[in-house]
């Protein structure tokens, strides 16, 4: 079975340099792009089709980048299906806020979702701490201060759309605070107490 995660960054690109070519620029690129107008007046497969399309080669090859590290930690601690369901709801959550509060230019790109993401996994880690390899517990640990640095980036570089990138972040929080990693165990039910006996992994209310 094919990952989500393959299946965007597989998807993404294709679609992204169709829209590369003069005719995409002019015929597909603004039916799929952020376009707040078009949104207030129903077309709301915007929301979501926003992250298809990127503003350059750069642009797209920073998110399937950053989609690749991340993209598959989620999964494995989510499965296919959550994870698929968490990064639509990340871009919508992306989008709205764009729509909500960024200018009225169009957006393009899928740093809201992948924002997103990084999010569920910030916020996984510190409530329910699930067990991880080395290295993934080593990228874990940085995602915090790249979050920062980016947005620090974010404000002097101009022409970002904050607001998606917060609003994908805040959306992610939640998810990752709200939804226990399902496919992974977590940490304090691997070390025995003093005692020696287990200590039972306490439900969620």
């Amino acid at each position: 079975m094919v990952s989500f995660t393959v299946a965007l960054i597989a998807v993404t690109p294709a679609v992204s340099f169709a829209c590369f070519a003069a005719a995409g620029r002019e015929d597909l690129e603004p039916l799929l792009w952020l376009d707040k107008a078009a949104v207030a007046n129903g077309e709301y497969w915007r929301l979501w089709t926003v992250t298809l399309v990127h503003a350059s080669f750069i642009h797209l090859l920073f998110n399937m980048y950053a989609l690749w590290l991340v993209g598959p930690i989620v999964e494995r601690f989510y499965g296919s299906i959550v994870f698929g369901t968490m990064y639509l709801l990340c871009a919508a959550a992306g989008s709205v806020a764009s729509f909500v509060f960024g200018s009225n230019i169009p957006s393009v790109g899928a740093s809201g979702a992948i924002f997103g993401l990084v999010g569920v996994l910030i916020a996984a880690q510190r409530a329910h701490d699930p067990m991880v390899d080395r290295q993934t517990r080593s990228l874990l640990g940085i995602l915090v201060p790249l979050v920062i640095i980016n947005f620090v980036f974010d404000l002097f570089a101009g022409n970002i759309d904050i607001a998606a990138h917060i609003g994908g972040l805040l959306a992610g929080l939640w998810l990752g605070w709200l939804l226990v990693p399902a496919r992974v165990p977590p940490m304090a039910g691997h070390w025995p107490p003093p005692g020696g006996t287990p200590a039972p992994t306490p439900a969620r209310t």
